[in-house]
């Protein structure tokens, strides 16, 4: 069948979505957890998320799994024959690639007779709003066309509910990106606070809004208001896994490691799967056995140990939990287990820049702090900042090595050449 009737259709296929903008694997995760919570979605969004899924198999090189996504997607459909414009048109391109032309055309004419009984010169509202928050959830680089989806939306529906919660949610993410390189929005300066307070007014049912708002107060020093709408969102959708992975993150920046571990332990009664879940877990224990002064609490290393090794065992394709877990079997003084990990997870292929870099920040931090050898540990670091600023473990990589040459006067490891080198533009040097 032609290609070019194909690309006609208004789905994820032809929204520019790119293989290697994203992390396939972390977005297969988030979607599958979500959609393990026994919890009910409302209209079509499990529609949506099905839909997504699919996507992401197809890039992933699987489009059978696609496929099977994409009829459970249309089993899920409400009433409104106009929410399956995107997973008709989904069908149509996987069947392509799986070189059904038959099946491809029956979809594009399905999609044709719902265009035709629903006649309009624009893209349907259900197609839109669909595009706009894959495009919002699928990577950094599509937030602005996001954005600017939700903005034109909003010029003919100024007081929409999603429309509004939309632009908060992608003001928020960009001006995430800003605080990432080294800049901080102020609170009352922020375009991402005025929307979400607007959209808020709107969509007061909606605990996200109030988490976004938390963060925000949070990383301004406003931390009573940040808890306020922490524990507003968490008593709204105590089983909403993205609010109770959000609060406890931030339960765990105010050192409340015990209240985290509640409010965790209990959501995992309801996603015992979630490896994200059991990362989090791992971490208060940790960070708990550090509050006590005791990092080496037989009790709590094991439980933070377990955690790892579940949430592994889960996604065995997120890297840095792993990375913990190496350091973690250090400190029970399994050294020969700990560098086998790190030898496994070294020889992975593809390996990620940004994980290729924590690993050598970690690995380095095994080598100075475990084994004792400073040389081996420094060469680590080198190599992690010779990888550029591909995540904020840049930043330990150059710390360590400055805390290196504090007590190196005579600099044997040439850090100082080393940083000359570079000639990193900074400003936060």
């Amino acid at each position: 069948m032609s290609e070019e009737n194909l690309k006609l259709l208004s789905c994820h296929f032809t929204w520019g979505l790119l293989k290697e903008d994203a992390d396939l694997n972390f977005l297969e995760v988030k979607i599958r957890e979500r959609l393990g919570v026994k919890s009910g979605y409302e209209g079509n969004l499990k529609q949506r998320e099905l839909n997504f899924l699919a996507f992401i198999k197809h890039l992933q090189g699987f489009n059978d799994e696609a496929l099977k996504n994409l009829l459970l997607a249309k089993e899920e459909h409400p009433n409104d024959d106009r929410t399956v414009i995107v997973t008709y048109g989904n069908l149509a391109w996987v069947h392509s690639f799986l070189s059904n032309a038959t099946e491809a055309e029956a979809y594009i004419e399905k999609i044709n007779e719902i265009l035709r009984a629903f006649p309009t010169p624009e893209l349907h509202r259900e197609v839109l709003s669909e595009k706009a928050w894959s495009l919002l959830k699928f990577s950094k680089k599509s937030y602005i066309r996001a954005k600017e989806i939700f903005l034109e939306a909003l010029q003919k529906e100024p007081d929409d509910k999603e429309w509004n919660t939309g632009l908060a949610f992608s003001l928020f993410r960009l001006e995430g990106l800003k605080i990432g390189q080294y800049h901080r929005v102020r609170f009352e300066e922020s375009p991402a606070v005025l929307q979400l307070k607007k959209a808020l007014k709107l969509d007061p049912d909606n605990p996200m809004i109030l988490v976004y708002l938390g963060l925000k107060c949070y990383k301004n020093i406003k931390n009573s208001e940040a808890w306020q709408y922490m524990t507003q969102a968490l008593k709204m959708a105590p089983h909403n896994l993205s609010v109770v992975l959000h609060v406890a993150k931030f339960m765990k920046k105010e050192q409340c490691y015990d209240r985290a571990l509640d409010v965790l332990l209990e959501m995992l009664k309801k996603a015992p799967d979630s490896s994200r879940l059991h990362h989090e877990v791992a971490n208060n224990y940790r960070w708990k056995a550090m509050q006590i002064d005791d990092i080496h609490n037989p009790e709590l290393l094991g439980l933070c140990v377990h955690h790892l090794e579940k949430g592994a065992s889960l996604n065995p394709g997120y890297v840095y939990p792993q990375l913990e877990l190496a350091l973690r079997y250090a400190e029970l003084k399994q050294a020969g287990k700990a560098e086998q990990k790190f030898t496994e997870l070294f020889s992975k292929p593809d390996l990620k820049p940004a994980d290729l870099q924590a690993w050598h920040r970690l690995y380095g931090d095994f080598k100075l702090y475990r084994l004792g050898s400073e040389k081996a540990a420094v060469e680590h670091y080198k190599q992690g900042m010779m990888l550029g600023r591909v995540s904020t473990e840049w930043i330990s990589c150059r710390n360590r090595l400055k805390k290196i040459l504090q007590r190196d006067k005579r600099d044997i490891y040439e850090i100082r050449v080393f940083f000359d080198s570079i000639r990193t533009t900074n400003t936060d040097d």
